[in-house]
């Protein structure tokens, strides 16, 4: 009788605890998954009217920490800041432009530490038309 108790409680509890192992194994998968750049303003190789007030970059999960800088054509800082990650995007990083930029090709430069410490860098241009 109490052999038969016992098997009808494993029989019960495993599938639950089967459950629980696989989504601990899901959980754990995508919280060590890199996170990828997803997007980005302006975009890579953009060609623009008007000088952007701010650059951003947006990733595929969240990221730890990160900074974000752009120098214009002629070698010189173009942003203000070291920029960093979007007080209200843990997804993005953000970086404000000085007023005024002149016209010409601007080269953004990223580097994140995502949820599972991954370290990426990143770079693209972008042109400022005349």
């Amino acid at each position: 009788m109490v052999q038969r108790a016992a098997t009808e409680v494993v029989r019960r509890v495993a599938p639950v605890g089967a459950l629980v192992v696989a989504a601990l194994a899901l959980a754990t998968g995508s919280a060590l998954a890199h996170v990828t750049l997803v997007s980005s303003s302006p975009m890579a190789n953009a060609k623009l009217g008007r000088p952007p007030a701010s650059v951003s970059l947006t990733f595929s999960g969240p990221i730890r920490s990160g900074t974000l800088s752009v120098t214009g054509p002629d070698g010189r800082k173009a942003s203000t800041g070291s920029g960093g990650r979007d007080p209200r995007n843990i997804d993005r990083l953000l970086v404000q432009l000085k007023a005024g930029l002149k016209p010409g090709r601007y080269t953004v430069y990223g580097s994140t530490i995502a949820a599972d410490t991954h370290h990426q860098t990143w770079t693209f241009s972008f042109t400022v038309k005349r």
